[in-house]
C-alpha cells in the first residue's frame, strides 16, 4: 500500500525558473534517482501520484512550497535522497505525513504569504491592497518589501497583480519585481502567518 509523504521544499536561485508544469516529472524523476518506488495512478497512461500546492509563475522564488508524493516503501532518509537528487536551486526542508483521511493540498491551501519588492523602490503595499482587495488578509510595509497574506492563492496569483503593475504603467514587467511566497497552507491569525 502507498504512503502519502508531504515534503516541504524550496526553489531558489535558477530553480525558480522551473516552470510548475515541468515540476511533475522533476520531483518524479528525483524520486526515481533517489530508489523510491513511485505508486502510479491508473488507467492508460498511468502517472507518478504527485500533487503540487497552487501554481506559481516561473521566476519566483518559494520558500516553503507542500508537495504530496505516493510511494511503496518508505525510507528513513527519504529528505536527504530527495536532496541528493534533486537539481540544483531545489531543496527539501521537511517530511510530514499526514493522516490518511487529511484533506487533499488543494483543500488545505486557502492561504499565501509574499514579498514583493519593487527594484526602482516603488511602495507596491497600496498597489497590492487595492488589487487583491478583499482576498487580502494582512499586509504591511518592512523595509522596501510589501509583505502580503492573500486568501485563496489558486484564484489570487502572483502573476495577476504583476500583470496589473505592467498594464497601469507603475512597473515596466517581471525584471523589475522581485517576487518572493514565503509559505502556502492556513493561516495563523495569532502567528500573523502561513503554514502548513
Amino acid at each position: 500500500m502507498a504512503t502519502r509523504i508531504r515534503l516541504i521544499y524550496s526553489k531558489r536561485g535558477g530553480a525558480c525558473f522551473v516552470p510548475h508544469i515541468a515540476l511533475a516529472q522533476m520531483f518524479s524523476r528525483s524520486a526515481s534517482r533517489a530508489g523510491l518506488t513511485l505508486s502510479m495512478t491508473q488507467g492508460f497512461t498511468p502517472r507518478a501520484k504527485i500533487s503540487f500546492g497552487p501554481e506559481l509563475p516561473a521566476g519566483v522564488v518559494a520558500l516553503n512550497e507542500p508537495v504530496d508524493i505516493f510511494i511503496e516503501d518508505v525510507p528513513n532518509d527519504i529528505a536527504r535522497r530527495m536532496n541528493d537528487s534533486l537539481p540544483e536551486g531545489f531543496a527539501i526542508s521537511q517530511t510530514i505525513f499526514p493522516p490518511e483521511d487529511s484533506p487533499s493540498l488543494g483543500k488545505i491551501c486557502k492561504a499565501a504569504e509574499y514579498l514583493i519588492r519593487n527594484t526602482q523602490g516603488i511602495n507596491l503595499t497600496p498597489h497590492a491592497e487595492e488589487f487583491y482587495a478583499e482576498s487580502v488578509i494582512m499586509s504591511e510595509n518592512l523595509d522596501g518589501w510589501t509583505r502580503i497574506i492573500i486568501s485563496d492563492p489558486a484564484q489570487n496569483p502572483i502573476g495577476g497583480f504583476i500583470r496589473r503593475m505592467k498594464e497601469g504603467g507603475v512597473i515596466a514587467g517581471w525584471h523589475d519585481v522581485n517576487a518572493v511566497r514565503v509559505a502556502v497552507g492556513g493561516y495563523d491569525g495569532v502567528k500573523r502567518s502561513v503554514g502548513l
